[in-house]
């Protein structure tokens, strides 16, 4: 029976693999943060709750209280949605994180295709 020597490669060649491995990388993502005032608040019977805000000008959904929408809990939404109606009633400045690069705080899908957030701020 052989046994054969593993093969040992040069240091050059790690050094080329490693910078070709540098070249290729994942796309970027361009996770984005929108912020400014929310005028309404809105609570469906369904649990969805929904901010109109200076940032899109239409309602966006951030959460639902059921736990229906990007698997935030009822918990965490009933938080965010008293912040939200607190941000409302001050006029104070509030804000939506949210993960990608397909939209901007602009465009943002709205209703029932709105994004998930990541997190909502208030001060």
């Amino acid at each position: 029976m052989l046994c054969a020597k593993p093969l040992s490669r040069p240091k050059a060649y790690w050094s080329a693999a490693l910078a070709i491995s540098g070249l290729i990388s994942p796309p970027a993502r361009a996770d984005f943060y929108c912020s400014g005032t929310i005028s309404e608040v809105l609570m469906y019977s369904t649990g969805s709750v929904l901010i109109l805000t200076s940032w899109r000008g239409d309602w966006t959904e951030i959460c639902n209280s059921q736990g229906a929408f990007g698997g935030i809990d009822g918990a965490t939404c009933l938080a965010w949605y008293a912040a939200a109606v607190k941000a409302a009633a001050s006029q104070i400045q509030a804000g939506v994180y949210y993960s990608g690069n397909a939209y901007t705080c602009a465009n943002l899908p709205t209703y029932g295709s709105s994004l998930v957030p990541v997190y909502f701020r208030t001060p």
